[in-house]
């Protein structure tokens, strides 16, 4: 089965096309289900803005148009609305509010960019550990269907030492604890290493994956139409299998 529940539209300001070009993109590919799942607005009221989220007062619409290309697309392929949330404590009575009007909500945990750099350009040992703390407080909140791109964290750190080793164990222990899958992120795949950098998905992350029995999703964490079409899911679930990780084929039916 081929489904993806990791896809952004233009709202988000950091992604290009329609998003009817992104279903018609999936159809194309023999996906079998598609979700979008946009980067949640935030009511900041101090006015900073986030310019890599839809603003609040675009969320109406963004919601219509989903449920418009659900009705329209109802007889080739299921369509999902959700939102990638962040961990940041002070929204999770908004974020439950929300998760009434989606189909679900997963965990992108990128970082209070008020307040604190993006985890994915993490380079200090004290930066991983501050990433375990709110990826786990997220996942025990109860409102999420699994963990985006759980090594997003290594993106930028320069080398898998033992504080890497440490909070990768314990990030895949405590999503197993909590039933949380962890997303193989097809994005990062496609973007590549850069020069001196461990990049996601970090193959030694995966390895302690496996070792912790942990499960995953595979997600295309779509940003224009054409990913869609260029995402290799098969190749991810081999490399999944040979590692001995189960992949969760169709996260839906977590929902």
């Amino acid at each position: 089965m081929k489904v993806n529940l990791h896809t952004h539209t233009y709202r988000c300001h950091h992604a290009t096309g329609t998003d009817e070009e992104y279903v018609r993109a999936a159809i194309q590919a023999g996906y079998d289900k598609l979700g979008f799942a946009d980067h949640t607005p935030l009511p900041y009221t101090s006015g900073f803005v986030n310019g890599d989220k839809m603003e609040p007062d675009k969320l109406e619409g963004y919601l219509r148009s989903v449920a418009d290309l659900r009705q329209k697309y109802a007889p080739q392929m299921p369509i999902y609305v959700g939102l990638e949330c962040e961990a940041v404590e002070r929204f999770y009575p908004y974020l439950r509010e929300l998760r009434q009007r989606v189909d679900y909500m997963i965990l992108g945990n990128h970082g209070d960019k008020e307040f604190e750099d993006f985890f994915g350009h993490l380079s200090r040992q004290e930066q991983l550990w501050h990433y375990l703390e709110t990826a786990v407080s997220g996942m025990e909140t109860g409102l999420f269907l699994y963990l985006a791109h759980p090594d997003l964290m290594l993106q930028m750190y320069p080398e898998f030492d033992e504080t890497a080793a440490q909070v990768s164990r314990r990030l895949c222990r405590e999503a197993n604890r909590l039933g949380v899958p962890l997303e193989y992120n097809l994005l990062g795949v496609m973007k590549g290493h850069k020069p001196g950098c461990l990049g996601y998905p970090c193959r030694q992350f995966w390895e302690i994956a496996a070792e912790e029995n942990s499960r995953a999703v595979i997600g295309v964490d779509a940003h224009n139409p054409e990913t869609l079409l260029r995402a290799d899911v098969d190749a991810a679930k081999r490399t999944l299998a040979q590692m001995g990780i189960p992949v969760l084929e169709d996260p839906t039916a977590l929902l």
